[in-house]
């Protein structure tokens, strides 16, 4: 697997906790199950990632490419 790839692997279980995490916020919001294809939970996930949260993620695995 190319370095890239490796890393990209290594920051998928940080996203999947943002989405778990806004569509069980969401939920409780709107009284019911979000669904994480729900338009209203990928808008905030993307705003949360870009906002800072996907730099602090790739800090956090952060390692040299070979």
């Amino acid at each position: 697997m190319d370095p890239e790839a490796e890393i990209i692997r290594d920051e998928i279980p940080d996203v999947e906790q943002i989405v778990r995490d806004e569509c069980r916020l969401e939920g409780e919001r709107q009284g019911h199950p979000v669904d994480p294809s729900d338009s209203v939970i990928q808008e905030r996930v993307a705003d949360i990632i870009l906002g800072g949260a996907g730099a602090e993620i790739r800090h956090k695995h952060d390692r040299p490419l070979k």
